[in-house]
């Protein structure tokens, strides 16, 4: 049995890590994250950092504006041939608050449940994710204490470290949003399930089952 358990130690230390850069009102981060729930064996693998396409105080970004557009329209056409069935809203609100309260939520011990239910809130239910009240009703829908949710969003408890992660992203060469990086390379954009599968193998991340499906 000692063996074995030393075998199973040294799997552990080589396990790879997968680093999301995301935002939760970018339409690519969303279909990543739902690409990256195809295919990730392990979900501990993936760690998430969050990288605000437009951070509070920023003009929001105008629904009008070509390339914001036309990156919509590219995501929808990804998205269909992963027969993905969802809309996408086109005016995005401040995302600050969402990613607080996954921090919130990480303390918490319920870090994806809480990540999946914003992403799924904004781009399923079209919900304003920039609204406390909003994010409060997840957080109670998810099992955590609404009162005291409410007080640590109230008070920007998490704001500064969002701020920091996102600046340390920009630092390591990051600039948008969505992006896996891997010590082996990154890959940046919405992609599809085939370019995320080849990434995947080629940075050593475990898939699930052979990751054909």
């Amino acid at each position: 049995m000692k063996p074995k358990k030393k075998q199973d130690d040294c799997s552990l230390i080589e396990r790879v890590k997968l680093v999301f850069y995301f935002d939760y009102v970018d339409p690519g981060s969303y279909l990543v994250d739902q690409l990256i729930d195809e295919l990730l064996e392990d979900k501990n693998d993936l760690i998430f950092h969050p990288l605000e396409i437009c951070p509070p105080t920023n003009t929001p970004i105008d629904s009008t504006n070509q390339e914001w557009v036309d990156y919509n329209k590219k995501v929808q056409r990804l998205g269909k041939q992963a027969h993905l069935d969802c809309t996408y809203p086109i005016s995005p609100p401040w995302s600050r608050k969402a990613h607080e309260l996954r921090l919130y939520a990480k303390k918490k011990g319920v870090e994806r449940l809480v990540h999946k239910e914003i992403f799924r809130s904004y781009f399923q239910k079209h919900l304003d994710i920039g609204r406390i009240d909003i994010l409060v009703n997840i957080a109670s829908d998810s099992g955590l204490n609404p009162s005291e949710c409410r007080a640590t969003l109230d008070v920007d408890r998490y704001s500064e470290e969002i701020q920091t992660l996102g600046l340390e992203a920009q630092d390591n060469g990051i600039k948008n949003s969505p992006q896996l990086k891997t010590e082996a390379g990154s890959l940046e954009g919405p992609t599809d399930i085939r370019e995320l599968r080849k990434f995947l193998k080629r940075s050593g991340v475990t898939l699930s089952s052979d990751g054909s499906n």
